[in-house]
């Protein structure tokens, strides 16, 4: 089945059911469910788009987002995630690697739109999604004629239904095309592993675009209900939480720690949630730890990518949580545990599995994997080396089975012949109650070849000594992970779904020499 089929049968059960809010609008589910079918029959109605075509949605979060997914998947098209967030410059490479023939935006973006148009030759319409515009009809315009369901669709589960670059900020350098079964087994796993279920509130203030769009269709599918929103502060978020009766979310760790940071200020009422789901970057155990105390025994850990889908691998509460209120020290600092629909292991660079201890690359075989990188045979063969889906992450294996990513490979840092993994080093100085966020990377050296840089955001209105913080390290790691150099910067640089650029970090200090692509 279709993403689009579970929503369906979600919207035949539940007709007059909440099924999205988004500021003063709230959308029950037969109307979602003629909205989404009028917009495959009006892409169906396109008569240069053929089915398969790649259709892009510009836009910010905005309760048309999810139904614009289902529409595309539905007929039989392939969605094209886009962070807006990015420089037009880059969306518009991004967009043109990846083939756009059509695209949704919204009047956010009305600016932008010539120069999309200008360099997205192949794009043959756009439509305004909340209304109209001199460069296309608005979407009522566009799709109201059509309001017979829709019975069309693809048979096929190993057709595209998205594709995703897996660049932050840089340009496509490759993209993961997701087909019907990936998407529907990403589904099934994200239900079991958040509980997803027909009262289920899920606040959407992640970018619909990534992790934030695969919890809102999966909760829709459920039948339960989606709470749209932009998040413009974390005491706003909170606000929503506690007046919706919000169950479920997601953030990264970056927004999760500005969360914890406006909770302790201001707490709220948060009573209602059933799972606070972070991920996307490892999490400091002391945040998770500082989470719970705030919002209770909600807090899970989810680990995906855009190659192999999500989830992976999940620690729920009762993994780090003993029976006495104590924590598990060794469960709390891993990612978690493979997911019932997935086989996740340790390998070596000859293709062999590590016994549990031993540090190597995480490898992962699952239905949620992708089919192949578009357009890009020989990275797609590389993936799949040895016959599994390779992450680029470093990682360990307990004999619980318990997963720690230890760093991502091409981060290590090599220094005076010591490998050092700055997830490692992070993790120490984000126990410090000042710092918000931490990057550390290497950086030229004559003496080391390499040494470890930390750079630090902290807090609105704190301060610590730099000394303070590199002593941090050297107690608790030694003096090979201790930073021979500490910077503050009043913000670092994050992605469009919030996750920290270490690369961006890392290319200031090495802008003429290739370890800083």
């Amino acid at each position: 089945m279709r993403i689009s089929d579970y929503f369906d049968a979600a919207a035949e059960r539940h007709p007059a059911r909440i099924a999205l809010m988004d500021g003063d609008v709230a959308i029950d589910f037969a109307h979602a469910q003629r909205l989404v079918h009028a917009v495959a029959h009006a892409l169906d109605a396109e008569p240069n788009l053929r089915p398969g075509a790649h259709v892009a949605i510009y836009s910010p979060n905005d309760y048309r987002v999810p139904l614009l997914h289902l529409g595309i998947n539905r007929s039989d098209r392939a969605w094209l995630s886009v962070h807006t967030r990015n420089p037009i410059d880059v969306n518009i490479e991004v967009l043109s690697f990846m083939d756009c023939e059509f695209m949704f935006f919204h009047s956010a973006y009305d600016a932008l739109v010539p120069k999309l148009q200008a360099g997205l030759p192949k794009t043959i319409r756009f439509i305004c999604i909340d209304r109209t515009s001199e460069f296309g009809p608005s979407l009522e315009e566009w799709s109201s004629a059509y309001t017979q369901p829709y019975r069309g669709g693809s048979e096929n589960p190993l057709d595209a239904a998205f594709i995703q670059p897996t660049g932050g900020t840089t340009g496509p350098s490759k993209a993961a095309v997701h087909t019907h079964r990936s998407l529907e087994m990403m589904f099934i796993a994200s239900r079991e592993n958040s509980r997803y279920t027909e009262e289920s509130r899920t606040l959407a203030v992640a970018p619909l675009t990534h992790a934030g769009g695969i919890g809102a269709l999966t909760t829709l599918a459920c039948a339960g209900s989606v709470v749209v929103m932009n998040m413009t502060s974390p005491d706003q978020v909170l606000d929503v939480i506690e007046s919706s009766g919000i169950t479920h979310v997601f953030l990264p760790p970056t927004l999760l720690y500005m969360l914890l940071d406006a909770m302790q200020k201001h707490p709220r009422d948060v009573s209602s949630l059933v799972q606070f789901t972070t991920g996307a970057a490892p999490v400091a155990p002391e945040k998770i730890k500082q989470a719970t105390q705030l919002f209770g025994p909600v807090m899970a850990e989810g680990f995906g990518q855009t190659e192999c889908g999500m989830p992976l691998l999940w620690k729920h509460p009762q993994d780090y949580l003993r029976p006495d209120g104590s924590f598990d020290e060794e469960a709390l600092a891993s990612t978690g545990r493979a997911v019932p629909f997935a086989r996740v292991e340790i390998m070596d660079e000859e293709g062999r599995f590590l016994p549990p201890g031993q540090r190597g690359e995480i490898v992962v075989q699952s239905a949620t994997t992708m089919r192949e990188y578009y357009k890009n045979p020989h990275e797609t063969e590389a993936f799949r080396k040895f016959g599994w889906g390779h992450t680029g992450d470093v990682g360990v294996k307990d004999e619980r089975g318990f997963v720690t990513i230890v760093d991502r490979l091409k981060d290590m840092i090599v220094t005076g012949g010591f490998n050092v993994f700055p997830a490692q080093i992070e993790a120490v100085i984000l126990e410090h109650d000042a710092v918000l966020e931490c990057a550390v990377v290497g950086v030229p050296d004559e003496k080391w070849g390499e040494a470890v840089k930390a750079v630090v955001q902290l807090k609105p209105g704190r301060t610590v000594a730099a000394e303070e913080l590199i002593a941090r390290v050297r107690d608790r790691l030694g003096g090979v992970y201790a930073p021979k150099s500490l910077e503050f910067w009043p913000e670092l640089p994050r992605s469009a779904v919030g996750k920290l650029l270490r690369r961006e970090v890392r290319a200031k200090y090495w802008s003429d020499n290739w370890r800083a692509v």
